[in-house]
């Protein structure tokens, strides 16, 4: 049954590629254009014209029609992200990009950064982001976030709903198996000097008893999320624009394996508060921002009613960014960074600069080259560059885009890594020191009149000294490496069907020549979107993985797993919709020793007035 669904879904889209047909509204919103703007490469409005960097979008209108409550559950669609998850909605959720760990990739909502200082390797704890109010995710692929100083895995930008014209409420309610509840509400609006936005989610779970190891006490392991998020601007003149933005999100978890000896009854209290307040000067050739943000986290752990962990620390960022328009073909881009890092008793200072050059030549050459330095209280100083550059030919069918980009980069050790290993006073346990990672990657991409969109890209990617774990955190003496390619082709196949499909080979290895745990060697999504009428749309996605081993090098078995959903417009206010996950209810494994979800269904309302 499994080879026969993923056999139709290849077989569609081999016809697929040959047929010919018109866009339409219907269909527009989920096909990519050379116009489509993007923020995360420069951080700045460009059009994917312009963009030499390997950039993946999911907009609204694809965000709604997958319908998952977990941002992590739509990303597993987008080419060259894997996602490993310990045993449903809430448990401990890593994103891969590339074969880079999930911590290598820097997670952005509303321009903050929601990196949490306290966790062991400091990354996002992307299980607790709902895709409640997310408007747009846009993720840059590779060593290539030169303005962020991010690591090997890229940057994830999230943005989350604008506030419209006019008044707008929103409520919504949805519930299904495991006894899953999730809950809506938002009201938004704006005029020429003033915009706000504030949302309220709630989503619950039961869940399920999340690993094979809990014999005894065999419990469902539930979950529950509450997330606030507010968004007000000012516009004081054409050219002045302040704006401030407040998130907050508070968890709670059960789960499995905690303490020591380990114990299955335990839960887990997480919240995270995040600010951030900026002053935007925009003439007709400069551009300023000053923006302030605050990361505030704590968490606790409740081992079978006692505290077994209890932490919070915080980061903070004060950021100027700034755009110079030279000429209508040369800008430079540039941009100065405090941040200071703070886990209890553990803090750390860090400054950084950054200057880049865009060019464009002739018709259709852009070019890019920048410079990051940052210096750390800790670690000294280290530089880091992008190059890019990308030519577009017009063609009377479409456009083709030929582009490549190098970049470096470099990972700290956490404070938690270097705290654990100094408490060790272990002498076989050397100091750590920073890893750096380089990689480039050069693609072609065609854009059809039609709306056919095609993507091919190369990538090779290394990490030196990469720090991992052997009864301390040890740095290895060689180079991990990640290279593979990735095809993405998205097409409308009639006026009422659109085709979203990537397939991304993926070849990760450590310093010692071994296959990087959980990095699926193959996976491969395609998507069906059907709009037969105005009313009407449904959605049908398999995804599939194949390759992959465990820490230990023993394999884990391929999968592919289908999911579903129909949404109905009742009104121009009133939205009905049911989504199937996991349809053929498909037994696989993310992580050894933790369960996945069998086939379930939910059902939802929106109300917009």
């Amino acid at each position: 049954m499994k080879q026969t669904i993923l056999a139709v879904a290849v077989s569609a889209l081999s016809t697929a590629v040959f047929a010919q047909s018109n866009n339409t509204e219907n269909t527009k919103a989920l096909l990519p254009t050379l116009e489509t703007m993007v923020v995360v490469s420069s951080r700045q409005q460009q059009p994917l014209r312009e963009v030499a960097t390997s950039i993946a979008v999911l907009d609204e209108a694809q965000i709604k029609a997958r319908g998952f409550t977990a941002l992590a559950d739509v990303l597993r669609s987008m080419p060259s992200v894997s996602v490993t998850n310990t045993g449903g909605m809430g448990k401990p959720t890593s994103i891969r990009v590339r074969g880079e760990s999930g911590y290598r990739t820097m997670v952005r909502v509303d321009g903050v950064d929601v990196t949490d200082p306290t966790g062991t390797q400091a990354g996002a704890q992307l299980q607790h982001i709902m895709s409640a109010d997310v408007s747009r995710v846009e993720l840059l692929r590779g060593p290539q976030g030169l303005m962020y100083g991010a690591d090997s895995g890229g940057v994830l930008n999230i943005s989350t709903t604008t506030a419209s014209d006019e008044t707008q409420v929103k409520l919504a309610a949805e519930g299904g198996s495991y006894d899953s509840q999730r809950y809506n509400a938002s009201v938004g609006g704006a005029n020429e000097t003033l915009d706000y936005f504030v949302g309220a989610s709630y989503a619950e779970t039961e869940g399920f008893n999340a690993s094979l190891a809990d014999a005894a006490l065999r419990d469902d392991d539930g979950y529950e999320n509450t997330t606030l998020h507010g968004r007000v601007g000012w516009n004081v003149s054409g050219a002045l624009r302040l704006e401030a933005v407040l998130r907050d999100t508070d968890a709670s978890n059960e789960f499995d394996r905690c303490s020591w000896p380990y114990q299955d009854d335990c839960i887990g209290d997480f919240e995270q508060t995040n600010t951030r307040v900026s002053a935007k000067y925009h003439t007709e050739r400069l551009n300023n921002e000053l923006a302030y943000s605050n990361t505030d986290v704590a968490r606790q752990n409740i081992a079978a009613g006692a505290v077994s962990y209890d932490t919070e620390g915080e980061i903070q960022k004060l950021e100027w960014l700034g755009r110079a328009k030279l000429s209508d073909t040369h800008t430079f881009a540039y941009g100065l960074e405090q941040r200071a890092d703070k886990v209890l008793e553990l803090s750390r200072d860090q400054w950084a600069a950054y200057a880049e050059y865009q060019g464009h030549y002739g018709h259709g050459l852009y070019v890019t080259a920048g410079v990051r330095r940052d210096d750390s209280d800790d670690f000294g100083d280290y530089n880091t560059f992008r190059m890019s550059g990308a030519y577009v030919l017009d063609l009377n069918a479409g456009s083709l885009k030929v582009k490549s980009s190098y970049g470096t980069g470099f990972r700290a050790p956490s404070l938690f890594e270097i705290d654990y290993n100094r408490q060790q006073n272990n002498p076989e346990l050397a100091p750590l020191t920073p890893e750096e990672s380089e990689g480039w990657d050069a693609g072609i991409e065609y854009f059809g009149n039609s709306g056919l969109h095609l993507e091919l890209v190369y990538f090779d990617q290394g990490i030196d000294r990469e720090i991992d774990w052997d009864g301390g955190y040890v740095q290895s003496a060689g180079e991990s490496t990640s290279e593979g390619f990735e095809f993405i082709a998205d097409f409308p196949m009639a006026d009422w069907l659109v085709i979203n499909a990537n397939y991304s080979y993926t070849d990760a290895k450590t310093a010692e020549g071994s296959v990087r745990a959980r990095q699926p060697e193959n996976m491969a999504n395609v998507g069906f979107t059907f709009v037969p009428a105005g009313a009407l749309q449904a959605s049908v996605n398999v995804r599939t993985a194949d390759g992959t081993q465990d820490r230990y090098g023993d394999p884990i078995a391929s999968y592919q797993v289908l999911d579903a959903s129909v949404r109905y417009t009742l009104s121009s206010a009133v939205s009905f919709y049911v989504r199937g996950e996991n349809l053929t209810d498909e037994e696989y494994v993310e992580v050894p020793n933790y369960r996945t979800a069998g086939a379930s269904g939910y059902a939802g309302l929106d109300v917009t007035f």
